[in-house]
């Protein structure tokens, strides 16, 4: 799974790296509340799966 966050403040274009660390990108949600006081993000969370034919 990667997560992903991007700031949901207008004229803000601030997302955190992908990563497969879900806690790392809420620390660096938090970071950006702190630095810019934006409150809101949009948080991505995506699974891949590779599914193979069997005849």
């Amino acid at each position: 799974m990667t997560f992903e966050a991007e700031c949901l403040t207008y004229g803000c274009d601030w997302k955190a790296a992908p990563s497969t660390d879900g806690a790392a990108v809420d620390v660096e949600c938090m970071s950006h509340t702190g630095r810019s006081s934006h409150p809101g993000f949009r948080r991505l969370c995506t699974a891949f799966a590779m599914v193979e034919r069997i005849e």
